[in-house]
This record gives C-alpha cells, structure tokens and sequence, in this order.
C-alpha cells in the first residue's frame, strides 16, 4: 500500500495548446512549460472552462480577455484579487499572458497585476469599483 503522506505528485503534461477545454491548470506547471519551451509568456492561447489553480499571480500583458469567468472568491471585495505592481516598469514573479482568451473559466488562489486602468477594470467588472 502506498503512503498517502509521501506518495509523489504526478502532473499530466499540460501541451502546447492553443485551445484548453475543461483543464485543470496548476499555473507553475504551465509556465514551467511555457519557459522549457523557450517562451518567455503564455501566448495565443484559449481556454474555455478550465479552473486555474494557484497559488500564483497572473499578469496580463495585452490583448486578453476573460468572459464570464469566476475570478475567484474576494471575500466581499474583489479588490483583494488586485495586486497594484510598485516598479515604474516591471514586475518580477507573475506569470506573464499576451493574447489569451479565459472563456467560462474559473480561478482559485489566483492574483492578478497589471497597470492600474487594468486593475480597475477587472475591479469593477466583479462589482467592486476602482481600486483605491
């Protein structure tokens, strides 16, 4: 019989993609993924009910969007999900997005980061207003 306690973790390879259908994503495995494939972000990539697993903090660099998707649980305040970024112009940790689509899919220990109109955005898309 197997040890629960110490058995090891296998993950499924996640792929190449450019379409995920009801994954589950662990989002360091698909950067690790992403950076063995000599990416340096997660491109053109479309996911449709998937549920993105943390912890971890996405940065959206350009040209996503995440329709009808659960952002994850804010306690009251979507705020919360909001990391405001504290350089002038970079950002060191998140795991980078250019042009992917979030399509009915769900978050749980996830942040998002980016420039404030952003952030804002996101807040108040979730019903929490502007950032403060």
């Amino acid at each position: 019989m197997t040890d629960v306690a110490t058995a090891p973790i296998t993950l499924q390879p996640l792929g190449p993609g450019p379409t995920y259908t009801r994954v589950n994503v662990w989002l360091p495995q698909l950067m690790l993924e992403t950076l063995r494939g000599g990416a340096s972000a997660v491109e053109n990539r479309r996911f449709e009910g998937c549920l993105f697993e943390g912890p971890a903090v996405i940065l959206p660099i350009e040209g996503c969007n995440f329709d009808g998707c659960d952002l994850g649980d804010a306690k009251g305040d979507p705020r919360s999900l909001m990391l405001a970024p504290q350089g002038l112009s970079r950002v060191v940790g998140p795991i980078p997005f250019r042009n992917c689509q979030f399509i009915n899919c769900r978050f749980v220990g996830v942040g998002f980061t980016g420039a404030p109109a952003f952030l804002d955005s996101m807040a108040a898309a979730i019903g929490g207003g502007a950032s403060q």
